[in-house]
């Protein structure tokens, strides 16, 4: 086996051939390094100046396999996570056949968008981030003002995120910019009074104002990439059921009657309807309820107009706040009849739906409207140690003893 030296020395060279203008031009790549693993040559001395002006220790192996050992390393540690929380799993796993004797009468399933992805669907919110594009105003405002690591892993609850300090820090330099007067002063204009604002809350505006549009664009663009029915044996078309998700695939793949379906966030075929999406209230009471407040010390407050300025930014900072929040109550005061036939429901089947906080309120009004909801049985599909994490938390906040829940793998 080929024992290789710290040093760097010069391998085989790569010609290069490309067509600029009509000419063809050719050049030589020079590769410095082989690979441990895989033994291809690899790193330029492109890469090589920067690792050494980033003070970086030279690589060992390639992109490629890096990359590998990376995945490798990730899968491990998830299979170890995933065997920790099995081990003191508290609800009891079950096989799909428990869940074909339930009498449809009193069966209601609640969908999430795990369904669609079991169907081939890109309908992550990476892949509405993807749809974008990287040069989109929406996806950079998003990206730049939201304060979460990875604001696309939960990016309804990331919405409540947004960072107003580094958007209120600016109004001086705005009045400035748009020399904006006292308001004793003749020469006071309203007009720049409010430019003032609305520039430095610009993010705000374009979030509010875009993400409709392009999450509904995006919307009508799925479809599934797959033919099968991984869920034949679960799904009982003659049951009810609560989709969260905005497409009709519970129709179109399973023949479930649409008059059976309640769509609770909207579904993409009405126009004439917005999709709800949004952030908890809960969210927006922990992360901006105050923030005007809070932020205040941190402007330099030169007189009542500044003061003034600053109150209007706030108003506009709690239209955001509203604008973003999933207003839950509102959905089902809406839909009261609908929760209140569910009283006789005796079995929940939940597929695919993440039990994040934001939909906790129609949880807890299904188990308020229920007769007796200490006898219900809840069958929730896993598919990963964070759902099990979740399944966990959701029993809890809502008082579903453990015994009233079963598992089963997706």
């Amino acid at each position: 086996m080929l024992k290789l030296s710290p040093k760097i020395v010069k391998l085989p060279l790569a010609l290069f051939i490309y067509q600029k203008r009509g000419v063809i031009v050719s050049y030589e790549k020079v590769f410095l390094l082989k690979c441990k693993e895989c033994q291809e040559a690899f790193f330029t001395e492109g890469e090589s100046h920067f690792y050494k002006k980033k003070g970086l220790h030279t690589p060992k192996r390639c992109k490629a396999c890096r990359e590998k050992r990376k995945f490798q390393h990730e899968q491990r540690r998830q299979k170890q996570e995933l065997n920790r929380v099995l081990a003191n799993l508290q609800f009891e796993q079950v096989e799909e056949v428990e869940m074909q004797s339930a009498d449809s009468n009193t069966t209601l399933y609640i969908i999430g968008n795990g369904f669609d992805l079991m169907h081939g669907v890109p309908s992550s919110y990476y892949h509405f981030r993807d749809s974008m594009g990287r040069h989109s105003e929406l996806r950079r405002t998003l990206e730049m003002y939201i304060l979460k690591e990875d604001l696309w892993a939960d990016f309804e609850e990331s919405l409540a995120y947004i960072d107003d300090e580094s958007m209120l820090v600016t109004l001086n330099d705005w009045m400035d910019t748009f020399d904006v007067k006292e308001q004793y002063d003749d020469d006071f204009s309203a007009a720049d009074f409010f430019m003032a604002s609305e520039a430095a809350m610009a993010p705000t505006y374009t979030i509010m104002e875009e993400l409709p549009k392009q999450f509904r664009k995006w919307i009508v663009t799925l479809k599934p990439t797959i033919s099968n029915t991984p869920l034949k044996q679960i799904i009982n078309t003659a049951a009810r059921f609560i989709n969260f998700n905005y497409t009709e695939f519970l129709e179109t793949i399973y023949g479930v009657s649409k008059q059976n379906i309640f769509y609770i966030h909207g579904e993409r075929r009405d126009t004439n309807k917005e999709l709800i999406l949004g952030h908890s209230d809960m969210a927006s009471d922990e992360s901006g309820s105050d923030s005007s407040e809070s932020k205040s010390d941190q402007l330099r407050m030169k007189n009542q107009t500044t003061y003034d300025l600053y109150a209007t930014a706030g108003y506009q900072l709690g239209n955001y706040y509203s604008s973003t929040a999933k207003k839950s109550n509102d959905v089902i005061e809406a839909n009261k009849a609908t929760f209140i036939a569910f009283a006789d429901i005796d079995t929940v089947v939940v597929i695919g739906h993440s039990l994040s906080v934001v939909d906790y309120p129609y949880f807890k009004e299904i188990i308020k409207m229920n007769r007796k909801p200490s006898n219900m049985k809840w069958f929730i599909s896993w598919y990963s140690a964070g759902d099990i994490k979740r399944i966990d938390a959701f029993a809890k906040n809502l008082g579903i003893q453990p015994k009233q829940i079963k598992l089963f793998k997706t």
